[in-house]
């Protein structure tokens, strides 16, 4: 998206809740992938000072990404659950 949310003006969109649900489990997949990646870090033993701290901070901001996905998979999961509405055309 090319337009920060600043810009962007309110406006209702029709959207399927099933296209949400697919949104939904691609969010969840970022989410475990990130995670499983971090936990495999683990598994590296380097001496190297440098190595370890390079293993730290990319383990760090893996981890980080997977509970900003959580988040935003609890948000969609939100909008899916959001009661019907009724659309009428109504000219003005």
């Amino acid at each position: 998206m090319s337009q920060s949310n600043g810009i962007l003006e309110p406006r209702l969109v029709a959207v399927d809740s099933y296209y949400l649900s697919v949104i939904n489990d691609r969010i969840q997949d970022l989410s475990n992938d990130a995670e499983s990646l971090a936990m495999a870090l683990s598994a590296i033993n380097t001496d190297d000072d440098t190595s370890k701290g390079v293993i730290v901070a990319v383990r760090s901001a893996l981890l980080a990404n997977s509970e900003l996905a959580t988040i935003l998979s609890e948000q969609m999961d939100g909008l899916i659950l959001l009661p019907e509405l009724e659309v009428t055309d109504h000219e003005c």
